[in-house]
């Protein structure tokens, strides 16, 4: 089917017929809604597949195509040059969530007629119906100038939001339609008009001068940008590219081609003010293109490394390597960030790394995240602090970790071996003799199994917890409470709390504590598991050290006198003859691990209560 061509005047006098393409059925729904409340007039139709969507042109007319670019079938540019092979000027918008330079440049190689990035927002779709009814304006403009007079092709040569002709002397000769879109004025009004009264008085003195300069140099071209009055009274920023066409006789004026640039002008404004909150932070703040370029830095910390500010501006990241403050492969490690942050693949990226300057700082930890401006995510925000304290104590806690995991592989297997082989050797003399050596002796050898069984909890227990999940109270403390000897010991679980732990230190912590129970409290004592504050007759009113969320694991037994419930906690405590005096220390140890409180007080039955406080309810 031969391209169809339209007026003007018709494309303003019914809807505006578009063919959107994209393989997401989900998002060519969305986008047909969100265009719909639009002031434009379009009639979209939507295909999934190029391949279809092909066929659709050979049948029927259109007046501008959107296409998504990453298809299965085959890519927006791709598509493209399938459509321009039958459709040379058919207006071609090329919509995709994966924007790049090399993308866009490739596109435009292409003949692309416009290139917008996805976007959530809901003014992304109103400026995506401005770019549609603005190419198809133009692509009936440049029709019916094709086959009118040939001045017109030559008005057209740069894509633009309006254009006019204007005499040596200043005046309106000639302006599209579109003015009245961009500006809001009737084009037949103002021909004739003088174009410098159109202008903010800041800029006619610019104009004027740059208008004599274009007009001493025939076929020339300048672009300058300044304030335009829409016809409502406000002010929009323009791009006004001119060219000095008097000596063409199909032209005989000065061309100019107006892009609004408003929306970047304010974007650029608003980066300024958010420069001047950047400057004034304590951080190191740098800004870097798609390039790995800088294009803007805290000076503060600049001044700090002691290097000039203005040499970052526009260097390559690999600067931080020429100048000695980070090596060649923390520099790599830097741009591979920085890509993994441009390609939207990750959010955030936070490093740690080694520099040489300052003197004063070992680590540095740097966080790289995507910069919007104005709708535009073309650079990344990088920010530094000083974590040297930081990291130096970390490195400190896994050294002693390291000599901790050391010790206890030394416990279990240099004192576990030769312990059951005597083990072994008293069940073999029960058999043979009959001596109360013998009990004492099994007695002692349950004694050393348990405190090697604490010593090890208490070596590998001592770390913080990074992922806690949601685990059941009751769950835990009825599954450790079959696992251990109870005699006539009661449990009541009277909690249905669910809480964020890590599910085996939990279980750690509980199984000593009912341990200790039944240890000091008899075998027939009562252990009660409660939630902070719940009304079981068996605790105390809650204090004001339980107010946060939490538990409780309380017993009837003799509870802890006043004056050395300050020192239950500590290594190798107890008034247990045959005790270690670690279970404690290990549950003390659990509950900071998890970022947990716990104290010791007396239950309403006068036993020992333990309460958990800080604890992360789910």
């Amino acid at each position: 089917m031969s391209e169809h061509s339209l007026s003007a005047t018709e494309v303003s006098a019914r809807p505006i017929r578009v063919l959107h393409v994209d393989d997401d059925p989900a998002f060519l729904e969305l986008a047909g809604e969100m265009l719909q409340r639009t002031d434009e007039p379009l009639d979209v139709t939507t295909e999934t597949d190029p391949r279809a969507a092909l066929e659709r042109l050979a049948s029927s007319s259109f007046d501008c195509v959107v296409s998504d670019y990453e298809m299965p079938q085959m890519d927006g540019l791709e598509f493209l040059r399938h459509v321009r092979e039958d459709h040379s000027q058919l207006p071609f918008v090329l919509l995709t969530g994966k924007g790049s330079e090399e993308i866009a440049s490739e596109a435009i190689s292409a003949g692309v007629t416009d290139y917008l990035q996805k976007g959530p927002r809901e003014d992304q779709y109103t400026l995506l119906a401005n770019r549609i009814v603005n190419s198809a304006e133009h692509h009936a403009a440049e029709r019916e100038v094709d086959q009118t007079r040939t001045r017109f092709s030559k008005l057209l040569e740069h894509s633009a939001d309006y254009i006019f002709i204007i005499d040596g002397d200043g005046r309106l000769t000639y302006v599209t339609p579109s003015v009245e879109r961009v500006l809001g004025y009737d084009p037949e009004e103002i021909i004739g008009e003088d174009a410098f009264a159109f202008l903010h008085p800041e800029g006619v003195d610019r104009v004027r001068s740059n208008l004599t300069d274009v007009l001493g140099s025939p076929d020339t071209e300048t672009t300058v940008e300044l304030r335009a009055r829409h016809e409502d009274g406000s002010w929009r920023w323009v791009e006004i590219r001119a060219r000095n066409l008097l000596d063409d006789p199909s032209i005989e004026g000065i061309v100019g081609n107006v892009r609004d640039v408003t929306a970047r002008k304010e974007s650029e404004a608003e980066l300024d003010w958010h420069r001047s909150v950047i400057t004034s932070m304590d951080k190191g703040v740098y800004v870097l293109d798609r390039d790995h370029r800088f294009q803007f830095i805290n000076f503060r910390v600049a001044d700090d490394l002691d290097v000039s500010a203005e040499a970052w501006i526009g260097e390559h990241v690999s600067y931080l390597d020429e100048v000695g403050i980070f090596s060649e492969s923390a520099v790599t490690t830097v741009k591979s960030a920085v890509d993994d942050v441009a390609a939207g693949e990750r959010d955030e990226v936070e490093l740690v790394l080694e520099p040489a300057v300052p003197a004063s700082t070992d680590f540095l930890e740097l966080r790289i995240r995507p910069l919007e401006a104005g709708g535009d995510t073309g650079f990344i925000l990088a920010t530094t602090r000083d974590i040297t304290e930081r990291r130096r104590n970390e490195l400190d806690l896994e050294r002693k970790n390291e000599r901790l995991e050391s010790f206890a592989s030394v416990v279990s297997h240099d004192l576990r071996n030769p312990l059951q082989a005597v083990s072994t050797s008293l069940d073999l003399l029960d058999a043979e003799v009959d001596s109360d050596h013998l009990d004492r002796s099994h007695r002692a050898v349950g004694r050393m199994e348990r405190l090697i069984r604490e010593v090890l909890a208490l070596a590998r227990e001592g770390k913080t917890i990074d992922h806690p999940s949601p685990v059941s109270l009751a769950a835990i403390a009825r599954d450790r409470w079959a696992a251990i000897p109870t005699d006539d010991a009661t449990l009541d679980v009277e909690t249905e709390a669910h809480i964020f732990a890590d599910a085996n230190r939990l279980e750690q912590l509980l199984e000593n504590l009912f341990r200790n129970a039944i240890e000091h409290g008899g075998s027939d004592v009562t252990v009660r598991l409660g939630s902070i504050g719940s009304d079981s007759g068996v605790g105390e009113a809650s204090s004001a050290s339980d107010s946060s969320g939490g538990f409780v694991v309380e017993d009837d037994g003799p509870g802890i006198p006043a004056e050395r419930r300050d020192h239950v906690f500590e290594m190798g405590y107890s008034t247990a003859a045959d005790s270690p005096g670690l279970g404690l220390t290990i549950v003390d140890d659990v509950a900071q691990a998890h970022g947990w409180c716990v104290a010791a007080t007396e239950s309403g039955r006068g036993g020992a209560r333990f309460a958990f406080t800080d604890v992360e309810l789910v």
